[in-house]
C-alpha cells in the first residue's frame, strides 16, 4: 500500500515538469514603431555555444532573430510568440534595444514590459537609431556568444572609453520619471570599419552616441563628437586618454585617472549662474618633441574647459540641458527654480551662464620626465 502511495506522489510530482531542450531563451528584446505599428525583436541564444568543448574552444555560436508585428507592444510579442516553435522564457532577459522611431511610444512600451514580465529592472537599456536586427546580427571574436558583446556586458567596454555610462533599466525609469532631470540613453550601432576576419569585414556593436530625454519628450541624439563634455562630469569616471597639442607641432597623450566635478550656482543675480568646477588628475602616457610640466598644464586646462563649453552650447542649440544644471537648481534651490519654470514647457539656462573651473595636476612625468 505504502508503495503504490509512493509510486502516486512521485508520478503527481512530474506533471509540471518542463525539459529544458523545449526551452528557448530570449536574452534580448528589440522594439521599432513604423506605419503606426510595434516590431519587436527578440533574440534567442544557444546556451550550449557559451560552454567549452573539452580542447577549451568555444563552440560557433549561433543566434535566431525573431520578428512580430502587432497595433500594440503585446499584439507584436504575442504574434512572436505564436510562431515560437517552443516554450519562449524571458528569464534570461539581459537587454532592450529601442528604436528612436519608438521613443514616442517609450511610455507604453514601458508599460508593456512591465506588465508581460518580459523585462528585469536588471536589464540594460539602449537606444539606436539603426534598424535593431542589424545590432542582434552582429559578430563576435573567435565564435564567442552574443551575450559577451556590448549589449550584454556594456559596463567595462564602455567605461574604458569613458563617453557615457550604461544605464539599467531600473536606473533608466527613475531618471525618465524625474522631471527636470536629462536622462543621457547611450545610443548603440554598428560599425563595419573598425575589424577584419581574414579578409573580409565584420560587423561590430559599437557606441556612436547617446539620446537626450527630458519630461518624457522627444529624443536628441547627440553623435560621439558633439558629446565630449559630458565624461569631465559623470561621476563614475575612470581613465581617459586625452591628445593634446603644443607649439611648434609638440604632441601629448595624457592620461587621466581622476576627476571630481562640483556645481555651484549663484541665484543672486537675475538669472542663475553655473559654474562646474573640475579638479583633474593626470600622467602622461606618451610625449612627441618638447613640452615643459607647465605647458602641458595650462594646455589640459584650456582643452578640457573648451571641450565642456562646447557641449554644453551644442546641447543648448538643441533645446537640451546635457549637464543637468536645472535638476541641480530644483534640488538645491527649490523656490528660485519654481520662479524660473513657472509658466514655460521647457526650461534651459542661458548661452553665458555656464562658468567651467578646470584645475588639473600631472601625478608623474614617465620614465622619460620632462623638460
Amino acid at each position: 500500500m505504502f508503495g503504490s502511495l509512493l509510486a502516486c506522489s512521485l508520478m503527481t510530482g512530474c506533471w509540471d515538469s518542463t525539459n529544458l531542450e523545449t526551452i528557448d531563451y530570449a536574452t534580448a528584446i528589440g522594439v521599432e514603431y513604423k506605419e503606426d505599428k510595434f516590431v519587436v525583436y527578440t533574440q534567442l541564444v544557444d546556451f550550449s555555444s557559451i560552454a567549452k568543448n573539452e580542447g577549451g574552444e568555444h563552440k560557433g555560436a549561433k543566434v535566431w532573430v525573431g520578428r512580430g508585428v502587432g497595433d500594440t507592444f503585446y499584439g507584436a510579442y504575442s504574434e512572436l510568440l505564436r510562431t515560437a516553435q517552443t516554450e519562449m522564457n524571458t528569464e534570461q532577459l539581459k537587454t532592450v534595444i529601442i528604436r528612436d522611431s519608438a521613443i514616442v511610444k517609450l511610455d507604453e512600451i514601458l508599460d508593456a514590459l512591465n506588465r508581460v514580465r518580459v523585462s528585469r529592472y536588471t536589464s540594460w537599456v539602449f537606444g539606436t537609431n539603426t534598424p535593431v536586427d542589424e545590432i542582434l546580427t552582429t559578430s563576435t571574436f573567435f565564435g564567442m556568444p552574443q551575450t559577451t558583446s556590448l549589449i550584454y556586458s556594456p559596463r567595462d567596454q564602455m567605461r574604458r572609453a569613458n563617453l557615457i555610462d550604461p544605464l539599467s533599466m531600473q536606473h533608466f525609469v527613475a531618471r525618465y520619471n524625474e522631471g527636470p532631470a536629462t536622462v543621457l540613453l547611450p545610443v548603440v550601432g554598428v560599425s563595419t570599419r573598425m575589424w577584419k576576419e581574414e579578409e573580409q569585414s565584420v560587423k561590430m556593436q559599437v557606441v556612436q552616441g547617446m539620446f537626450a530625454i527630458k519630461r518624457k519628450g522627444k529624443a536628441t541624439y547627440f553623435p560621439i563628437g558633439e558629446m565630449g563634455g559630458v565624461k569631465w562630469v559623470n561621476p563614475n569616471f575612470t581613465r581617459y586618454l586625452m591628445p593634446i597639442a603644443g607649439e611648434g607641432g609638440n604632441k601629448a597623450t595624457i592620461a587621466v585617472n581622476d576627476v571630481k566635478a562640483k556645481v555651484r550656482i549663484d541665484v543672486s543675480k537675475k538669472a542663475p549662474l553655473f559654474t562646474i568646477k573640475l579638479s583633474v588628475v593626470g600622467e602622461v602616457a606618451e610625449i612627441g618633441g618638447h613640452m615643459s610640466k607647465e605647458q602641458i598644464v595650462a594646455r589640459m586646462k584650456q582643452v578640457i574647459k573648451e571641450e565642456m563649453v562646447d557641449t554644453y552650447r551644442k546641447g543648448l542649440a538643441k533645446g537640451e540641458d546635457l549637464y543637468n544644471l536645472e535638476e541641480e537648481l530644483y534640488r538645491h534651490h527649490l523656490r528660485v527654480w519654481r520662479k524660473e519654470t513657472k509658466g514655460r514647457e521647457v526650461w534651459l539656462p542661458g548661452k553665458d551662464d555656464l562658468n567651467v573651473d578646470v584645475s588639473f595636476r600631472l601625478r608623474g612625468s614617465g620614465v622619460f620626465g620632462l623638460s
